[in-house]
């Protein structure tokens, strides 16, 4: 292995050449032709938003951390003719269990997820299983930048320096949209615009007071002499809720409010532009229906009720992606399927989701 096990896992370096793997799950929407053009011609025109400045807007850092931690919690277990594979044995050894050194299920659907919310799709390295190639014994999910797609074939190449075992096969998971760095990107930018201009008027506020000088005699004062000016108001004021001042200066106090209000207005907005972009209700990220910004403002549902939304119109999406492209024939064979089962969900949602009755608003749940 050619790369370290942390390098490995965010993905540390880019791509480089690969020897191209069975392509399980073959998808040829835009997505994918996006994935080539960015490949061949690099970062389309404008501020280059990638997923470490994305992760700097804390909206979109939160919403994704909420969607992952309720499909982490997901067991994606292999049901054949509707009921689940009825020993431990017949289940494959993914559902439970990891192979690659340092990671576990947990963490390779995880990364999953981060893959499907920041392009709109991700990509499995499949271990098969020795006692039947066809089936997929283990697998991981391969960063971003560790694999591309071949223009002419539109098949997924995985880099070496993912272990062989792991090169197998490439099983492509599409979101069947488009990630949040395609459809979010003008509101992250938005976001970021925001937090620097307001960062910027917080090192340089404006003058709260202003000491206007009304005799144009005193015009030419040099700077040490205005400062020595501004010194002794400042003291006074300091000591004394009264101030003195010369006959030719005139004190106007204009204070600073209505900027910072301004700019939680404009935070307010792009806050509900990202919470439709991320699919989490607008509590969730703090903003309000009513406007204003002020956090006052925002009235809170109770928990189960916001998280069931979160689940509903969110997350759901995700595990039933997944589940879908783990049903495929070559990962699970012929006449099975993988159905995630949520019945560890404290939260009054679906006990488990059946990847083929569509997206997740008019998803058939099956209990077991």
């Amino acid at each position: 292995m050619t790369l370290g096990l942390y390098n490995f896992l965010t993905g540390g370096r880019r791509l480089t050449q690969a020897a191209p793997p069975m392509l399980a799950s073959p998808y040829s929407g835009d997505h994918l032709a996006q994935a080539i053009v960015g490949d061949y011609f690099g970062q389309l025109p404008g501020e280059a938003v990638n997923r470490a400045v994305a992760r700097r807007v804390p909206e979109v850092r939160r919403a994704l951390a909420a969607h992952q931690s309720l499909v982490t919690k997901l067991r994606f277990e292999k049901y054949v003719a509707g009921t689940p594979a009825a020993r431990t044995e017949d289940q494959p050894h993914w559902v439970s269990s990891c192979e690659y050194p340092g990671m576990s299920r947990w963490l390779a659907v995880k990364q999953l997820v981060e893959e499907l919310y920041f392009e709109g799709f991700g990509v499995l390295g499949c271990w098969l299983d020795t006692s039947d190639p066809q089936l997929v014994y283990d697998w991981i999910t391969i960063p971003r930048n560790l694999w591309s797609v071949d223009p002419e074939t539109q098949s997924v190449v995985i880099d070496k320096s993912v272990p062989a075992a792991y090169r197998m096969r490439a099983v492509v998971v599409p979101l069947g949209s488009s990630g949040l760095l395609v459809d979010g990107i003008d509101s992250i930018r938005q976001a970021r615009k925001i937090e620097i201009a307001r960062q910027a008027r917080l090192d340089s506020p404006p003058a709260a007071t202003e000491l206007h000088i009304t005799d144009p005699a005193f015009d030419g004062m040099e700077r040490e002499e205005t400062q020595k000016l501004i010194a002794n108001y400042k003291e006074g004021r300091n000591k004394s809720s009264i101030s003195v001042t010369p006959t030719y200066i005139e004190v106007k106090e204009r204070g600073t409010s209505g900027s910072l209000d301004l700019f939680e207005e404009a935070k307010n907005s792009v806050r509900i532009d990202l919470a439709m972009h991320t699919g989490v209700p607008l509590n969730f990220v703090g903003a309000s229906k009513e406007g204003g910004g002020s956090g006052g403002n925002v009235q809170y549902q109770n928990v189960n009720g916001e998280t069931s939304d979160l689940w509903t119109f969110g997350s759901s999406e995700y595990a039933i992606a997944i589940a879908a492209a783990l049903s495929a024939d070559v990962v699970v064979g012929e006449g099975a399927e993988v159905r995630a089962d949520a019945s560890a969900f404290a939260v009054p949602a679906p006990l488990s989701i059946d990847p083929e009755a569509g997206d997740s608003a008019s998803s058939t749940i099956k209990e077991n």
